[in-house]
């Protein structure tokens, strides 16, 4: 199917192949910001530790300041991009891949 889009000094298929690389980029850019805010429970973050922490020991940082907890409808939850920031602090406990 070749045709040029009216009114456009550029063919049909570099328009196309510009619109689709910036729709790519895009929702790239979106799944990464979604992904660095996702919204992990207490159990998901102690698996996260390698070796694997406790509830008290999520606790106990909680209340020392090395995380921040988010409330929402009376439940906790941690931001997975802090988490991972936080991960400087509690070096020791960096999951190896």
């Amino acid at each position: 199917m070749e045709a040029n889009v009216l009114l456009s000094p550029i063919n049909f298929d570099t328009l196309l192949d510009r619109i689709t690389s910036r729709v790519t980029a895009a929702i790239e850019a979106k799944q990464k910001t979604d992904l660095q805010e996702k919204l992990l429970s207490p159990s998901e973050i102690c698996k996260l530790f390698q070796p694997t922490i406790s509830k008290v020991t999520l606790s106990k940082w909680t209340k020392d300041g090395l995380l921040k907890e988010h409330r929402i409808g009376g439940r906790i939850f941690y931001r997975q991009s802090e988490v991972i920031d936080s991960l400087q602090t509690l070096r020791k406990y960096q999951k190896t891949a």
